[in-house]
């Protein structure tokens, strides 16, 4: 078992002590080098990297009394204790189960029944439930510790009865059918009013669902099992780098009572010598589109993913020509917000490892680059801890720009794509953001600023940066070539 899988049973015990005090909304884990577990409470806007303070996060009224009624005061059926190399045979247990047939059917049973089952996509893996029973759908939330102000997408296999989920106009009807014509099955959500048949809970209470039909086929084959459309935020502890593989899934939410499939790929990679640690079983690798149909001439993408933005304008233009209007925004909510979302990936801090994260904004040649830096620097303190030397850093690259000299400094590198394809760092990023976080020693993870050319112009890089951003909540770091360090 990873130590990941080692802090979330902590993590738990905590939870249990401290019942309604403990706030399981945006926590987060910094295993420091001595061993000591801390449990901090993340402010993105005002993040002292060596702080040690923490602050409780209140939620609103309505996710107070969710949390204490449902979910902090409900029985708990989990064995506290800390197990260290096997998964207990306990149903109050996560595990990992192979994709064959009677598997599928007992998997797809479960759901029908109000449990958990977390499924691969061709996005991320999904941690599914009933989308039509509320209890089922608050259950994700326990297990993530996910705030019910974060919406979930429903997942289906027939455009037909997606649209008896959602409540559209003859003219939105239209719009919807041209959308799931050209990108379903496949890594659209399209968000509009929902129908009585979806709970509330679904939509943090706003009204609004998203839906798609996800392009794996154990993800068709669950929901065809279950017969039931599958609410499926990602299987991860909530804030934390979306999962990709079975493991990953494990790694984060071990002690709930979840069934994992195991991917297809992951079992054909079982039996490969020359498997890459990094290899994932999702082919996109990040979360969907997010689609929502405002009216019947105006559609705003509201989280970039999986399907380009110049693929949406593409076909809507070509049916519609200039009768609907197409909008992206690039929104940026701060996590103790108590406003219910109508998408989810909304969040400042999201996607995030589990040590410090920065995105490197500028290469430092020269000792007067450095001390322009500090001079401009308003984190800067007496005890100068404003920086950290390069061999504390893990360094992800993109396009190969980190000079060569500087790589083997760095406690370890890895490149997304060194031949600077987008698909392919889309592809590795999730993975390679939990690799990095397991690094013996690392303090800090640097990350590739997309925003700049000539990277900015690749097709879809506004997706893997939004990626990149949340996880390093926006925070940019300088590195100087002068004394090898990282400068915040």
């Amino acid at each position: 078992m990873s130590r990941f899988s080692v802090l979330n049973n902590i993590r738990n015990q905590i939870k249990n002590n401290l019942g309604k005090q403990f706030s399981t909304f945006n926590n987060n884990f910094n295993f420091q080098k001595n061993n000591i577990f801390q449990l901090n409470y993340k402010q993105p806007t005002h993040f002292n990297f060596f702080s040690s303070s923490s602050t409780t996060i209140k939620l609103n009224n309505y996710n107070n009394n969710y949390y204490n009624n449902k979910i902090l005061n409900s029985n708990n059926n989990y064995n506290n204790n800390i197990k260290s190399n096997k998964m207990c045979d306990s149903k109050s247990y996560a595990k990992i189960v192979n994709p064959t047939l009677e598997n599928l059917i007992e998997a797809g049973n479960k759901i029908k029944n109000g449990g958990l089952v977390a499924f691969p996509t061709e996005t991320v893996y999904g941690l599914g439930a009933n989308a039509l029973d509320k209890d089922a759908v608050l259950s994700i939330f326990k297990a993530k510790g996910r705030p019910l102000t974060d919406p979930v997408i429903v997942h289906i296999i027939e455009s037909e009865y997606a649209l008896k989920l959602l409540k559209l106009t003859e003219k939105q009807q239209e719009i919807f059918k041209v959308l799931s014509d050209n990108f379903w099955p496949g890594p659209l959500t399209i968000v509009a009013k929902s129908s009585e048949l979806i709970p509330m809970i679904v939509t943090a209470e706003t009204g609004y669902v998203g839906v798609r039909y996800p392009n794996h086929p154990l993800a068709q084959q669950l929901i065809k099992h279950s017969g039931k459309p599958i609410a499926a935020p990602s299987a991860n502890r909530f804030g934390h780098v979306s999962p990709t593989t079975a493991n990953h899934v494990l790694d984060d939410l071990a002690d709930s009572p979840i069934t994992i499939l195991n991917s297809i790929n992951e079992n054909n990679n079982n039996n490969n010598n020359n498997n890459d640690n990094t290899e994932v079983a999702c082919k996109i690798g990040i979360e969907s589109t997010v689609l929502k149909i405002v009216s019947d001439s105006e559609l705003v993408i509201l989280r970039r993913g999986g399907v380009s933005e110049k693929s949406l304008r593409s076909v809507i233009n070509d049916k519609f020509k200039d009768s609907i209007q197409i909008t992206a925004i690039n929104k940026t909510v701060e996590n103790t917000t108590s406003q219910g979302q109508e998408a989810p990936g909304q969040l400042l801090t999201h996607y995030a490892p589990d040590i410090q994260t920065f995105i490197l904004d500028n290469i430092l040649n020269n000792e007067s680059d450095n001390n322009n830096n500090n001079n401009n620097n308003n984190n800067i303190n007496s005890n100068n801890n404003n920086s950290l030397n390069l061999n504390e850093c893990v360094y992800i690259d993109f396009g190969n720009q980190l000079p060569n000299e500087l790589k083997s400094q760095c406690l370890a590198y890895k490149d997304l794509s060194e031949n600077k394809n987008i698909l392919e760092a889309a592809n590795q990023l999730f993975a390679v953001l939990r690799w990095s976080e397991n690094q013996e020693g690392a303090k800090i993870i640097l990350l590739p600023d997309l925003r700049k050319e000539p990277f900015k112009s690749l097709d879809n890089s506004d997706a893997v940066f939004d990626r990149i951003f949340r996880a390093a909540s926006g925070k940019q770091a300088n590195l100087s070539t002068f004394n090898k360090k990282v400068l915040f």
